[in-house]
């Protein structure tokens, strides 16, 4: 736009993207955590390996880096996975490796009230907490440009993962307070972790809510017992200056309203919504998405390239994948995406 200075680097054109000022293009990201960068093809022309780069910061954030660079995507992310936080309240966890992501192998607690209720700061010091805490900082002095972003799983699916979920969930009805209880002792301990991660350098926090969505657990429970403890979350993190999206995967057409009471700069739907009709809905919230995963490991890549080209014009902020990437998800693909977004032909 004329007399409106455009950004100069990869950083500048996400935080214009994410406070909804005019913008030269949308950048292209993925954010990492539930929808992290990585499959299968990325990691092996990589130089790293999974799963240790799970365990070493350096190689964290050098996969997170070696991963923006192949794939074209405008942004690092990490963790790598979605298990970091299960991990901190005693969840057993297989690391997998490159093909298989990490994931939950047996929740220890059988009711909420069981759980230990330990400072945060003893917290961060349990898991891969550290771990992660340390890529961001190396992040930050080694990706230049482009921007850094943190992950973190929604309190209510870290609960429900402390917990077996349909004892969790169960609890929610039927001993509220003690459920509750717990999700707030989460939400303590996610929000000190959220500040170590922007204290590092992160420049945006992503709350991944893949378990608790209304699709799952009902508009009603969604609005009474989830709603609320995101709403803690998203102030404790915007307490930093840091931007702070949301993400849930499903329909949530019959809670859309009750987004707006949530401070987060923008949010990541499912590639089933409209991202136009959502635009329109929200105008405060930047639209992220919504590239099917399915599309990206399945599709050809003129149709991806197609899809990402038709979004931009329907008003999305900010070009991503809908959710988390399949490990088989072919490369050409993803880099097919990344430079019809920034208007490249592809080498």
């Amino acid at each position: 736009m004329a007399g409106t200075e455009m950004p100069t680097g990869r950083r500048a054109r996400l935080l214009r993207a994410l406070a909804r000022e005019p913008n030269d293009r949308p950048p292209v990201i993925c954010t990492g955590g539930s929808m992290s960068g990585v499959p299968e093809e990325v990691v092996a022309r990589s130089g790293y390996s999974l799963p240790g780069a799970h365990l070493d910061a350096a190689a964290m954030a050098g996969l997170a880096l070696a991963a923006a660079r192949l794939t074209g995507f405008e942004s690092v992310g990490v963790p790598l996975c979605t298990t970091v936080e299960a991990e901190v309240f005693d969840v057993s966890i297989n690391l997998g490796d490159a093909a298989t992501e990490a994931r939950i192998v047996q929740e220890p607690y059988e009711r909420s009230a069981d759980v230990p209720r330990l400072p945060p700061g003893q917290r961060l010091q349990r898991g891969r907490v550290g771990i992660t805490v340390e890529a961001v900082r190396l992040l930050a002095a080694t990706a230049g440009d482009l921007p850094i972003i943190g992950n973190l799983i929604g309190p209510v699916s870290v609960a429900a993962s402390a917990v077996r979920p349909e004892a969790f969930f169960r609890e929610m009805r039927t001993r509220p307070a003690e459920a509750h209880a717990l999700i707030e002792h989460v939400v303590e301990f996610e929000a000190a972790f959220a500040r170590a991660l922007v204290a590092a350098g992160a420049d945006v926090i992503v709350i991944h809510e893949d378990t608790a969505t209304p699709a799952l657990v009902g508009p009603k429970l969604f609005e009474q017992a989830v709603l609320p403890h995101l709403h803690r979350l998203i102030e404790a993190i915007k307490q930093t200056g840091a931007r702070v999206l949301l993400h849930m995967c499903g329909s949530i057409e019959r809670v859309e309203q009750q987004l707006d009471t949530l401070r987060c700069d923008g949010f990541i739907p499912d590639a089933a919504v409209s991202v136009h009709a959502f635009g329109c809905s929200h105008p405060q919230l930047a639209v992220v998405g919504n590239i099917s995963t399915f599309l990206l490991h399945q599709g050809q890549p003129g149709q991806i390239a197609s899809l990402g080209t038709r979004l931009a014009a329907d008003g999305v902020h900010v070009v991503s994948p809908a959710c988390g990437l399949a490990s088989a998800t072919p490369l050409a693909n993803i880099v097919a995406l990344t430079h019809a977004i920034a208007g490249e032909s592809v080498p």
